[in-house]
């Protein structure tokens, strides 16, 4: 799906690059699938993005930012991209929820 390039900051095209070529090695950061060669789960080419962890378009720090394969980039995104089908698009500026967890001792605790 193509970005809104309204959403993001004028040098975005250099960030993004300097995160999936330099930083990721060309590689998803999640699942180590190589940048246009065939995914070893699909099989399709790769194509290489860079997702905001915290959904946030606008913080654009090395550390929100992450080289994902389509795969990984669409499973990132699996959760807002429901909540925008079920109730729609207005709903899509409602404050994300952030699903990190943490594994503790006995359970799953969220972050």
């Amino acid at each position: 799906m193509p970005i809104d390039k309204s959403k993001y900051p004028p040098d975005w095209e250099a960030i993004s690059s300097r995160i999936r070529f330099v930083r990721a090695g060309n590689r998803c950061e999640q699942c180590g699938a190589e940048n246009y060669k065939p995914h070893p789960q699909t099989g399709k080419d790769v194509v290489l993005t860079v997702a905001h962890i915290n959904r946030n378009t606008t913080d654009n720090r090395d550390e929100n930012l992450k080289a994902l394969c389509q795969c990984c980039h669409l499973n990132h995104d699996r959760r807002d991209n429901a909540r925008r089908r079920r109730y729609g698009k207005e709903h899509a500026n409602y404050p994300k929820i952030n699903f990190e967890f943490v594994a503790s001792s006995n359970n799953i605790e969220k972050k």
